[in-house]
Protein backbone atom coordinates (compact mmCIF):
# COMPACT_ATOMS: atom_id res chain seq x y z
CA UNK A 1 0.00 0.00 0.00
CA UNK A 2 2.83 2.40 0.89
CA UNK A 3 4.62 1.54 -2.34
CA UNK A 4 1.40 2.11 -4.30
CA UNK A 5 0.97 5.56 -2.73
CA UNK A 6 4.57 6.47 -3.53
CA UNK A 7 4.10 5.36 -7.13
CA UNK A 8 0.94 7.47 -7.38
CA UNK A 9 2.77 10.53 -6.05
CA UNK A 10 5.60 10.01 -8.53
CA UNK A 11 3.16 9.65 -11.41
CA UNK A 12 1.28 12.90 -10.70
CA UNK A 13 1.93 15.60 -13.28
CA UNK A 14 3.21 18.19 -10.82
CA UNK A 15 3.55 20.85 -13.53
CA UNK A 16 -0.19 20.53 -14.12
CA UNK A 17 -0.74 21.08 -10.40
CA UNK A 18 1.72 23.97 -10.08
CA UNK A 19 0.41 25.98 -13.05
CA UNK A 20 -3.17 26.56 -11.80
CA UNK A 21 -1.93 27.13 -8.23
CA UNK A 22 0.55 29.72 -9.50
CA UNK A 23 -2.10 31.44 -11.62
CA UNK A 24 -4.53 31.65 -8.71
CA UNK A 25 -1.89 33.08 -6.38
CA UNK A 26 -0.79 35.53 -9.08
CA UNK A 27 -4.41 36.60 -9.45
CA UNK A 28 -4.62 37.13 -5.67
CA UNK A 29 -1.94 39.84 -5.99
CA UNK A 30 -4.11 41.76 -8.46
CA UNK A 31 -7.21 41.22 -6.35
CA UNK A 32 -5.34 42.47 -3.28
CA UNK A 33 -4.43 45.67 -5.15
CA UNK A 34 -7.86 46.48 -6.52
CA UNK A 35 -10.65 44.79 -4.53
CA UNK A 36 -12.76 46.98 -2.20
CA UNK A 37 -11.52 45.03 0.84
CA UNK A 38 -9.25 42.15 1.81
CA UNK A 39 -12.18 39.76 2.13
CA UNK A 40 -11.96 39.16 -1.60
CA UNK A 41 -8.40 37.86 -1.28
CA UNK A 42 -9.25 35.74 1.76
CA UNK A 43 -12.13 34.14 -0.11
CA UNK A 44 -9.98 33.51 -3.18
CA UNK A 45 -7.32 31.78 -1.09
CA UNK A 46 -10.04 29.76 0.65
CA UNK A 47 -11.40 28.65 -2.71
CA UNK A 48 -7.88 27.76 -3.86
CA UNK A 49 -7.51 25.43 -0.87
CA UNK A 50 -10.99 24.01 -1.50
CA UNK A 51 -10.11 23.62 -5.18
CA UNK A 52 -7.03 21.56 -4.29
CA UNK A 53 -9.18 19.31 -2.10
CA UNK A 54 -11.70 18.86 -4.93
CA UNK A 55 -8.87 18.19 -7.40
CA UNK A 56 -7.45 15.52 -5.10
CA UNK A 57 -10.82 13.79 -4.78
CA UNK A 58 -11.34 13.95 -8.55
CA UNK A 59 -7.83 12.59 -9.18
CA UNK A 60 -8.44 9.60 -6.92
CA UNK A 61 -11.79 8.92 -8.63
CA UNK A 62 -11.75 6.66 -11.66
CA UNK A 63 -12.54 9.10 -14.47
CA UNK A 64 -14.33 6.31 -16.38
CA UNK A 65 -16.80 5.98 -13.53
CA UNK A 66 -17.07 9.77 -13.34
CA UNK A 67 -18.02 9.98 -17.02
CA UNK A 68 -20.33 6.99 -17.26
CA UNK A 69 -22.03 7.00 -13.85
CA UNK A 70 -21.53 10.35 -12.09
CA UNK A 71 -21.83 12.73 -15.07
CA UNK A 72 -25.61 12.32 -15.64
CA UNK A 73 -26.38 13.07 -11.97
CA UNK A 74 -23.92 15.97 -11.93
CA UNK A 75 -25.48 17.37 -15.11
CA UNK A 76 -29.02 17.01 -13.73
CA UNK A 77 -28.01 18.66 -10.44
CA UNK A 78 -26.56 21.68 -12.26
CA UNK A 79 -29.80 22.07 -14.23
CA UNK A 80 -31.79 22.06 -10.97
CA UNK A 81 -29.47 24.73 -9.57
CA UNK A 82 -29.85 26.83 -12.72
CA UNK A 83 -33.64 26.65 -12.34
CA UNK A 84 -33.32 27.76 -8.70
CA UNK A 85 -31.23 30.72 -9.84
CA UNK A 86 -34.18 32.01 -11.86
CA UNK A 87 -36.42 32.02 -8.78
CA UNK A 88 -34.20 32.77 -5.81
CA UNK A 89 -30.93 33.80 -7.44
CA UNK A 90 -29.06 37.01 -6.77
CA UNK A 91 -28.90 39.56 -9.58
CA UNK A 92 -25.62 41.44 -10.14
CA UNK A 93 -25.14 43.98 -12.96
CA UNK A 94 -28.29 42.79 -14.69
CA UNK A 95 -27.27 39.10 -14.67
CA UNK A 96 -29.14 36.63 -12.51
CA UNK A 97 -26.52 33.94 -12.09
CA UNK A 98 -25.71 33.51 -8.39
CA UNK A 99 -27.13 31.48 -5.53
CA UNK A 100 -26.22 32.62 -2.03
CA UNK A 101 -25.76 30.36 0.98
CA UNK A 102 -26.90 32.47 3.96
CA UNK A 103 -24.03 33.47 6.19
CA UNK A 104 -21.40 31.91 3.92
CA UNK A 105 -20.88 32.79 0.28
CA UNK A 106 -22.49 32.91 -3.13
CA UNK A 107 -21.71 30.58 -6.02
CA UNK A 108 -22.42 30.44 -9.74
CA UNK A 109 -24.07 27.18 -10.87
CA UNK A 110 -23.34 27.95 -14.52
CA UNK A 111 -19.63 27.33 -13.83
CA UNK A 112 -20.38 23.81 -12.61
CA UNK A 113 -22.68 23.35 -15.62
CA UNK A 114 -19.72 23.93 -17.97
CA UNK A 115 -17.81 20.96 -16.57
CA UNK A 116 -20.96 18.83 -16.36
CA UNK A 117 -21.71 19.54 -20.02
CA UNK A 118 -18.15 18.66 -21.05
CA UNK A 119 -18.44 15.34 -19.21
CA UNK A 120 -21.81 14.56 -20.81
CA UNK A 121 -20.51 15.35 -24.29
CA UNK A 122 -17.46 13.15 -23.68
CA UNK A 123 -19.80 10.40 -22.44
CA UNK A 124 -21.89 10.55 -25.62
CA UNK A 125 -18.91 10.82 -27.96
CA UNK A 126 -17.15 7.83 -26.35
CA UNK A 127 -19.75 5.44 -27.75
CA UNK A 128 -18.54 3.20 -30.60
CA UNK A 129 -19.14 4.67 -34.04
CA UNK A 130 -17.47 4.90 -37.43
CA UNK A 131 -16.86 7.77 -39.81
CA UNK A 132 -17.53 11.45 -39.36
CA UNK A 133 -20.25 12.98 -37.22
CA UNK A 134 -23.75 12.40 -38.52
CA UNK A 135 -26.52 14.96 -38.35
CA UNK A 136 -28.13 12.83 -35.64
CA UNK A 137 -24.91 12.95 -33.59
CA UNK A 138 -24.76 16.73 -33.95
CA UNK A 139 -28.38 17.13 -32.90
CA UNK A 140 -27.90 14.95 -29.82
CA UNK A 141 -24.82 16.97 -28.82
CA UNK A 142 -26.73 20.20 -29.32
CA UNK A 143 -29.55 18.79 -27.18
CA UNK A 144 -27.06 18.21 -24.35
CA UNK A 145 -25.86 21.81 -24.50
CA UNK A 146 -29.23 23.46 -25.05
CA UNK A 147 -30.87 23.08 -21.58
CA UNK A 148 -28.15 24.94 -19.62
CA UNK A 149 -27.89 27.54 -22.37
CA UNK A 150 -31.63 28.27 -22.24
CA UNK A 151 -31.62 28.56 -18.45
CA UNK A 152 -28.55 30.82 -18.51
CA UNK A 153 -30.13 32.93 -21.27
CA UNK A 154 -33.16 33.49 -19.03
CA UNK A 155 -30.73 34.85 -16.43
CA UNK A 156 -29.29 37.19 -19.11
CA UNK A 157 -25.69 35.98 -18.76
CA UNK A 158 -24.63 36.38 -22.40
CA UNK A 159 -20.92 35.77 -21.83
CA UNK A 160 -21.50 32.37 -20.26
CA UNK A 161 -23.87 31.42 -23.09
CA UNK A 162 -21.06 32.03 -25.59
CA UNK A 163 -18.80 29.73 -23.57
CA UNK A 164 -21.21 26.83 -24.08
CA UNK A 165 -21.21 27.55 -27.80
CA UNK A 166 -17.43 27.28 -27.80
CA UNK A 167 -17.59 23.96 -25.92
CA UNK A 168 -20.07 22.54 -28.43
CA UNK A 169 -18.00 23.79 -31.37
CA UNK A 170 -14.87 22.19 -29.93
CA UNK A 171 -16.60 18.81 -29.55
CA UNK A 172 -17.95 19.02 -33.08
CA UNK A 173 -14.40 19.57 -34.31
CA UNK A 174 -12.89 16.86 -32.09
CA UNK A 175 -15.62 14.43 -33.09
CA UNK A 176 -14.69 14.57 -36.76
CA UNK A 177 -17.00 17.17 -38.27
CA UNK A 178 -17.10 17.00 -42.06
CA UNK A 179 -15.25 19.88 -43.75
CA UNK A 180 -18.33 21.11 -45.57
CA UNK A 181 -20.24 21.29 -42.29
CA UNK A 182 -17.33 23.13 -40.69
CA UNK A 183 -17.29 25.73 -43.48
CA UNK A 184 -21.09 26.00 -43.38
CA UNK A 185 -20.97 26.48 -39.60
CA UNK A 186 -18.41 29.28 -39.83
CA UNK A 187 -20.50 31.05 -42.49
CA UNK A 188 -23.67 30.57 -40.44
CA UNK A 189 -22.04 32.08 -37.33
CA UNK A 190 -20.87 35.09 -39.35
CA UNK A 191 -24.31 35.63 -40.86
CA UNK A 192 -25.95 35.22 -37.45
CA UNK A 193 -23.68 37.83 -35.88
CA UNK A 194 -24.52 40.33 -38.61
CA UNK A 195 -28.24 39.55 -38.33
CA UNK A 196 -28.27 39.80 -34.53
CA UNK A 197 -26.42 43.11 -34.32
CA UNK A 198 -29.42 45.40 -35.11
CA UNK A 199 -31.47 43.61 -32.45
CA UNK A 200 -28.95 44.00 -29.64
CA UNK A 201 -29.72 46.28 -26.74
CA UNK A 202 -28.21 49.78 -27.04
CA UNK A 203 -25.44 49.13 -24.51
CA UNK A 204 -24.54 45.86 -26.27
CA UNK A 205 -24.26 47.60 -29.66
CA UNK A 206 -22.08 50.25 -28.04
CA UNK A 207 -19.67 47.60 -26.79
CA UNK A 208 -19.31 46.30 -30.35
CA UNK A 209 -18.97 49.83 -31.76
CA UNK A 210 -16.00 50.50 -29.48
CA UNK A 211 -14.13 47.67 -31.22
CA UNK A 212 -15.26 48.52 -34.77
CA UNK A 213 -14.78 52.30 -34.46
CA UNK A 214 -12.42 52.97 -31.52
CA UNK A 215 -11.60 56.48 -32.74
CA UNK A 216 -15.25 57.47 -32.35
CA UNK A 217 -15.73 55.93 -28.92
CA UNK A 218 -16.86 58.26 -26.15
CA UNK A 219 -14.08 58.12 -23.50
CA UNK A 220 -16.56 59.19 -20.83
CA UNK A 221 -19.41 57.02 -22.04
CA UNK A 222 -19.63 53.61 -23.65
CA UNK A 223 -15.91 53.54 -24.51
CA UNK A 224 -14.79 54.20 -20.95
CA UNK A 225 -13.99 50.66 -19.78
CA UNK A 226 -12.17 49.62 -22.94
CA UNK A 227 -10.12 52.80 -23.09
CA UNK A 228 -9.17 52.67 -19.40
CA UNK A 229 -8.16 49.04 -19.80
CA UNK A 230 -5.91 49.83 -22.75
CA UNK A 231 -4.37 52.73 -20.81
CA UNK A 232 -3.61 50.37 -17.92
CA UNK A 233 -2.00 47.80 -20.22
CA UNK A 234 0.07 50.41 -22.04
CA UNK A 235 1.29 52.15 -18.90
CA UNK A 236 2.85 49.04 -17.37
CA UNK A 237 5.96 49.07 -19.53
CA UNK A 238 8.51 46.30 -19.10
CA UNK A 239 8.60 45.90 -15.33
CA UNK A 240 5.32 47.52 -14.32
CA UNK A 241 4.57 50.09 -11.63
CA UNK A 242 4.79 47.59 -8.79
CA UNK A 243 2.23 45.57 -6.84
CA UNK A 244 -0.38 47.93 -5.42
CA UNK A 245 1.08 50.92 -7.27
CA UNK A 246 -1.14 50.86 -10.34
CA UNK A 247 -3.39 53.88 -10.81
CA UNK A 248 -6.07 52.66 -13.19
CA UNK A 249 -7.17 49.72 -11.07
CA UNK A 250 -6.31 50.83 -7.55
CA UNK A 251 -7.84 54.30 -7.86
CA UNK A 252 -11.04 52.99 -9.42
CA UNK A 253 -10.63 54.30 -12.97
CA UNK A 254 -11.01 50.73 -14.23
CA UNK A 255 -14.33 49.21 -13.08
CA UNK A 256 -14.28 45.62 -11.81
CA UNK A 257 -10.51 45.50 -12.02
CA UNK A 258 -10.43 42.52 -9.66
CA UNK A 259 -12.67 40.39 -11.88
CA UNK A 260 -13.20 41.04 -15.59
CA UNK A 261 -10.15 43.31 -15.99
CA UNK A 262 -7.62 41.52 -13.77
CA UNK A 263 -5.44 41.07 -16.86
CA UNK A 264 -5.14 44.84 -17.25
CA UNK A 265 -4.12 45.12 -13.58
CA UNK A 266 -1.41 42.50 -14.07
CA UNK A 267 -0.08 44.37 -17.11
CA UNK A 268 -0.06 47.72 -15.29
CA UNK A 269 1.52 46.54 -12.03
CA UNK A 270 3.92 43.84 -13.25
CA UNK A 271 4.47 44.96 -16.85
CA UNK A 272 5.58 42.82 -19.76
CA UNK A 273 7.52 40.52 -17.43
CA UNK A 274 4.39 39.76 -15.39
CA UNK A 275 2.28 39.18 -18.49
CA UNK A 276 4.98 36.86 -19.85
CA UNK A 277 4.92 34.89 -16.59
CA UNK A 278 1.12 34.71 -16.70
CA UNK A 279 1.10 33.45 -20.29
CA UNK A 280 3.85 30.92 -19.50
CA UNK A 281 1.71 29.47 -16.71
CA UNK A 282 -1.33 29.32 -19.00
CA UNK A 283 0.65 27.66 -21.78
CA UNK A 284 2.05 25.15 -19.28
CA UNK A 285 -1.47 24.35 -18.09
CA UNK A 286 -2.78 23.88 -21.62
CA UNK A 287 0.26 21.96 -22.84
CA UNK A 288 0.15 19.47 -19.96
CA UNK A 289 -3.57 18.91 -20.47
CA UNK A 290 -3.07 18.26 -24.19
CA UNK A 291 -0.20 15.90 -23.35
CA UNK A 292 -2.47 13.93 -21.00
CA UNK A 293 -5.20 13.79 -23.66
CA UNK A 294 -2.71 12.39 -26.17
CA UNK A 295 -1.72 9.63 -23.76
CA UNK A 296 -5.26 8.76 -22.60
CA UNK A 297 -6.17 5.08 -22.78
CA UNK A 298 -9.62 5.73 -24.23
CA UNK A 299 -11.61 8.22 -26.24
CA UNK A 300 -13.77 9.37 -23.32
CA UNK A 301 -10.82 10.53 -21.23
CA UNK A 302 -9.14 12.27 -24.17
CA UNK A 303 -12.32 14.12 -25.15
CA UNK A 304 -13.07 15.20 -21.60
CA UNK A 305 -9.58 16.67 -21.16
CA UNK A 306 -9.69 18.41 -24.54
CA UNK A 307 -13.08 19.84 -23.65
CA UNK A 308 -11.44 21.41 -20.60
CA UNK A 309 -8.68 22.76 -22.84
CA UNK A 310 -11.29 24.34 -25.12
CA UNK A 311 -13.06 25.93 -22.14
CA UNK A 312 -9.88 27.44 -20.68
CA UNK A 313 -8.55 28.60 -24.05
CA UNK A 314 -11.82 30.30 -24.98
CA UNK A 315 -11.92 32.15 -21.66
CA UNK A 316 -8.32 33.33 -22.02
CA UNK A 317 -8.78 34.49 -25.62
CA UNK A 318 -12.03 36.37 -24.91
CA UNK A 319 -10.88 38.01 -21.69
CA UNK A 320 -7.47 39.15 -22.90
CA UNK A 321 -9.00 40.22 -26.21
CA UNK A 322 -11.45 42.34 -24.21
CA UNK A 323 -8.63 43.79 -22.09
CA UNK A 324 -6.61 45.01 -25.10
CA UNK A 325 -9.61 46.27 -27.07
CA UNK A 326 -9.80 43.51 -29.68
CA UNK A 327 -13.12 42.11 -28.47
CA UNK A 328 -16.23 43.67 -26.93
CA UNK A 329 -16.82 43.46 -23.18
CA UNK A 330 -18.69 40.22 -22.51
CA UNK A 331 -18.20 39.56 -18.81
CA UNK A 332 -16.04 36.48 -19.40
CA UNK A 333 -13.49 36.17 -16.54
CA UNK A 334 -9.82 35.28 -16.82
CA UNK A 335 -9.49 31.64 -15.66
CA UNK A 336 -8.15 31.21 -12.11
CA UNK A 337 -7.04 34.84 -11.87
CA UNK A 338 -10.32 36.75 -11.78
CA UNK A 339 -12.10 36.89 -8.42
CA UNK A 340 -14.67 34.13 -8.30
CA UNK A 341 -14.56 30.94 -6.28
CA UNK A 342 -16.92 28.79 -8.34
CA UNK A 343 -14.78 29.12 -11.45
CA UNK A 344 -11.63 28.24 -9.48
CA UNK A 345 -13.21 25.10 -8.02
CA UNK A 346 -14.58 24.06 -11.43
CA UNK A 347 -11.20 24.29 -13.15
CA UNK A 348 -9.44 22.47 -10.31
CA UNK A 349 -12.07 19.73 -10.53
CA UNK A 350 -11.33 19.45 -14.24
CA UNK A 351 -7.59 19.33 -13.55
CA UNK A 352 -8.20 16.57 -11.01
CA UNK A 353 -10.11 14.53 -13.57
CA UNK A 354 -7.29 15.08 -16.06
CA UNK A 355 -4.82 13.76 -13.47
CA UNK A 356 -7.08 10.72 -13.07
CA UNK A 357 -6.84 10.15 -16.83
CA UNK A 358 -3.05 10.25 -16.51
CA UNK A 359 -2.94 7.86 -13.55
CA UNK A 360 -5.21 5.35 -15.32
CA UNK A 361 -3.45 5.43 -18.69
CA UNK A 362 -1.88 2.00 -18.18
CA UNK A 363 -4.88 0.41 -16.47
CA UNK A 364 -6.92 -2.18 -18.40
Amino acid sequence: MVELKRKTLRDIDWALVAAPVGLTLFGCLGIYSTAPNHDFVKKQVMFLVLGLVVATVAMLTDYRKAITEIAPFFYAATLVLLVLVLFIGEEINGNKAWLRIPGLFGFQPSEFAKLATIMMLARFMSRPRTGALSIKDMLVMAAIVLPPVILIALGKDIGTMLTFGAILGAFYFLGGLRKRWLVAGIIAVGVALVAIYPHLKPYQRERVDVILNPEKADPRGYGYQTIQSMVAVGSGGVLGKGIGEGTQGKLGFLPYAYSDFIGAVVAEETGFVGVLLMMTLYLTLIYRLVHIAEGARDRAGALMVMGLVALITFHIACNLGMVVGLMPIMGIPLPLMSAGGTAVITIFAGVGLALSVRLKRFVN
